[in-house]
């Protein structure tokens, strides 16, 4: 296995642990296998002449895997930012009961400090 070709799993198994699918690491790991193993995204015979255009073909098609590499990225980001909003309200935040609040706080500690 060529060594950008290696990097690229390793870097898709990595992002793959927190992939927001219901078997996880396992459905990235037969998927990235899968894709790396289909003839159709890389052509070597079409450059057998010219290693140079294997290379390059070769360079290209790790440049897509990098690609979906960061679309994965941004998928489990949504997942994080959309379980987070979820989980902590929308942001709205109420400025009088929130100030009054410090307010009464600030009043208690004169008081103990008296």
């Amino acid at each position: 296995m060529h060594p950008l070709v290696r990097d690229l799993y390793k870097r898709a198994i990595m992002v793959g642990r927190d992939y927001p699918h219901p078997r996880g690491i396992e459905f990235v790991r037969d998927a990235w296998k899968k894709a790396l193993r289909d003839a159709q995204n890389y052509h070597p015979q079409a450059y057998s002449a010219d290693p140079r255009g294997a290379e390059k073909e070769l360079r290209k098609a790790v440049g897509r895997g990098r690609y979906a590499i960061r679309e994965m990225i941004g998928v489990i980001q949504l997942k994080k930012y959309r379980t987070m909003r979820r989980r902590y309200g929308a942001g709205q935040l109420d400025v009088d009961g929130e100030s009054k609040r410090i307010l009464d706080a600030c009043r208690d500690l004169i008081h103990e400090g008296n």
